[in-house]
């Protein structure tokens, strides 16, 4: 049975981004209508050229959200002069999480001036609604972690390896080997 050509109203807010059929050699583009969150279309490559004509095609597109991808930023130039480029909303997240942590990084002198003695506090007690606030900050938690680590040790001076710590205690490759390498 053949279905019609259903033709799909052209987006008003377009998202672009790339997908992988082998990640790593092939890739391709993909259209997302942006108020729906519905899949508007697929092209077989990330190239500028095929953006722009599927642009081109539909004049009511007003905004394009994109990543960094320059070849994405030709396209849509190129393509939809008429819309607005805009980063979308997980590449914005990431960029201020990569430059808080390199601001973070370069005054981290600074802020050690900041931090109060710890010594000090030691003979402080701690209230309990401040133990209370945070699962991190619970002691329950600390202890948890002391116990895996501790365990975690045991294992690997009885001479087990990482990989069937991990299988034993049902944690990943990464959580053992942080916990191995942890003083």
């Amino acid at each position: 049975m053949h279905c019609p050509n259903l033709q799909v109203p052209a987006p008003r807010v377009v998202g672009v981004d790339e997908y992988a059929t082998r990640k790593g050699r092939v890739y391709g583009t993909v259209l997302v209508d942006v108020e729906t969150r519905r899949p508007v279309d697929l092209l077989p490559d990330r190239e500028a050229a095929s953006l722009a004509v599927w642009l081109a095609k539909r004049p009511g597109v007003e905004i394009v959200c994109r990543d960094r991808a320059p070849f994405f930023a030709e396209g849509a130039a190129a393509g939809a002069p008429q819309a607005t480029q805009v980063a979308d909303r997980w590449h914005l997240w990431h960029n201020l999480g990569q430059a808080a942590e390199r601001a973070v990084a370069r005054h981290r002198q600074c802020l050690r001036v900041l931090v109060p003695d710890r010594e000090a506090k030691a003979d402080e007690p701690v209230p309990p609604e401040e133990k209370a606030d945070s699962p991190w900050r619970s002691e329950r938690f600390a202890n948890r972690v002391r116990a895996r680590h501790a365990t975690v040790h045991a294992l690997l001076e009885a001479g087990h390896s990482r990989r069937s710590i991990g299988r034993q205690l049902q944690m990943t490759h990464r959580t053992v080997k942080s916990l191995a390498d942890a003083a």
